[in-house]
């Protein structure tokens, strides 16, 4: 994407995990390492094409990361990570995820 020049805004939504796997089936296997995506990119580009990274955590920097994607960086491949809360789902997914997992009901496969 950098190297041919894309001008798109990547948002990485980073909960910390899986969520919802957990919510099906809890098991160790749904800890993961949470990386510095901001960083990965920043090392891929490596100050070569045109692209901008952010990380942000509340609302409000989320609405100023936006404002720069489409204003002074819109020439930008732009990549956004917004940190949202392990916990942080809608009712209904955490529904279908209780429903799913009592279809599934077999416990978890220690690793």
């Amino acid at each position: 994407m950098i190297r041919f020049g894309q001008k798109s805004i990547i948002f990485l939504i980073n909960n910390g995990g899986y969520t919802i796997e957990v919510e099906i089936h809890d098991g160790p296997y749904n800890v993961i390492k949470n990386w510095n995506y901001t960083a990965l990119v920043d090392a891929i580009h490596n100050d070569e094409g045109n692209c901008w990274t952010t990380k942000v955590q509340y609302e409000e920097e989320l609405v100023k990361a936006i404002e720069t994607a489409t204003g002074d960086k819109k020439d930008c491949l732009c990549f956004i990570e917004v940190i949202v809360h392990k916990d942080d789902t809608s009712k209904e997914l955490l529904e279908w995820g209780s429903r799913v997992s009592a279809a599934n009901s077999r416990p978890p496969n220690p690793q």
